[in-house]
């Protein structure tokens, strides 16, 4: 009679335990599915180009030919930029030269016409980068905040739920912080450097080179040490969230494998299984993420620095024809184009980073 009790209770425990394993392993891969579906939504919502498939998938050449394909019709407006200085500047040296006569000694005049001119075909196309640096930090904040939900979800259901938890919290935070920053106090700080770079410029007898400069120096170090402190801050709490999830999903699987009779090992390597399977799914998601912020923020950098390699060229040139006057108004120009990608560089790479950390510290 004894034996017929346990043969019973087995068989129950079997029914209970067995037939549901079974049933839910027709349709394991349904969760990692719909994560993947959510995730190539926001792609055509954004407008990448790309499926989480092809992301995962793409090598660092496709990238490049990626990257390069958005930033090949930004090279003819720089071109025509410095040929335009170039040759204010050229054809200042040489009414220089033959104008003593006219006018006589006026190089201060001279240069103050050269800068003026030289600042009226500058001045336009760099507004228009304030304004593109602007719209990137919207868009980018506008993708991340759709996206960090999706890939915290799937963190969580790795079974890292402080881990994603820390990661959500704190990099949406940090995310809506910067573009409310940027949106308020970008274009105005941009504006003023640009204002007193004109100033100092026209101006006989003022510079203002060694205020924009300060005002370079404060932003760049304080977004350096911001984001700095920021990412360690990130790194060590998810860390820490890491660790106490690691040891609350072993003690789960021993809890399930020690007291769950019969089936208690196979609802733990079935446990492990689906949780690998959502492994795969995260990275490919995180990996996505990483390329898709590299996608919108490195093009708007390398106009930029496109930007910035015509004003260096330049001042260069000013120099070599004796143009002080007009180098200085370019150096300090250049401080508002640093100034713009500096915000570009740490929005991106904070992000990327707290990822990536996210990835390597979640196991």
């Amino acid at each position: 009679m004894r034996k017929l009790v346990i043969i019973i209770i087995v068989t129950i425990l079997l029914m209970l335990f067995a037939l549901p394993l079974n049933a839910h392993a027709e349709d394991d891969s349904a969760p990692q599915n719909e994560a993947i579906s959510q995730f190539d939504d926001v792609l055509y919502e954004y407008d990448v180009g790309f499926s989480s498939d092809e992301l995962s998938g793409i090598s660092f050449s496709g990238l490049v030919n990626r990257i390069a394909e958005k930033t090949s019709d930004i090279s003819e407006a720089p071109l025509r930029l410095l040929g335009t200085i170039l040759l204010i500047a050229v054809i200042t040296s040489v009414l220089k030269s033959f104008g003593g006569g006219i006018l006589g000694n006026s190089e201060r005049l001279y240069s103050s016409v050269c800068t003026i001119t030289a600042v009226t075909a500058i001045v336009p196309p760099l507004f228009n980068i304030f304004s593109q640096t602007l719209d990137t930090v919207k868009l980018s904040g506008r993708f991340i905040a759709v996206y960090i939900p999706i890939f915290s979800g799937i963190t969580a259901a790795c079974g890292n739920i402080g881990s994603a938890g820390v990661y959500d919290i704190s990099l949406l935070a940090g995310s809506e912080l910067i573009v409310q920053i940027v949106n308020s106090m970008l274009m105005p700080i941009l504006s003023a450097v640009t204002m007193l770079s004109v100033a100092g410029g026209a101006a006989s007898k003022t510079n203002f080179s060694g205020a924009v400069q300060l005002m370079k120096k404060l932003i760049t170090w304080g977004l350096t040490i911001s984001m700095t402190l920021f990412t360690g801050f990130l790194t060590l709490k998810c860390t820490v969230a890491a660790k106490a999830d690691g040891a609350a999903t072993k003690t789960a699987r021993f809890l399930i494998s020690g007291l769950v009779p019969v089936v208690g090992g196979a609802v733990s390597d079935a446990y492990a299984t689906v949780r690998s399977s959502f492994d795969i799914v995260r990275g490919t998601v995180g990996a996505g993420g990483c390329i898709v912020i590299i996608l919108m923020i490195l093009p708007p950098v390398l106009h930029i620095l496109a930007y910035r390699a015509v004003l260096w060229t330049g001042a260069a040139a000013a120099d070599i024809f004796g143009e002080e006057q007009m180098s200085g108004v370019l150096k300090s120009l250049d401080s508002g184009l640093a100034i713009a990608q500096s915000v570009l560089i740490c929005y991106g790479v904070m992000f990327i980073l707290c990822t990536a950390i996210l990835m390597q510290t979640v196991r």
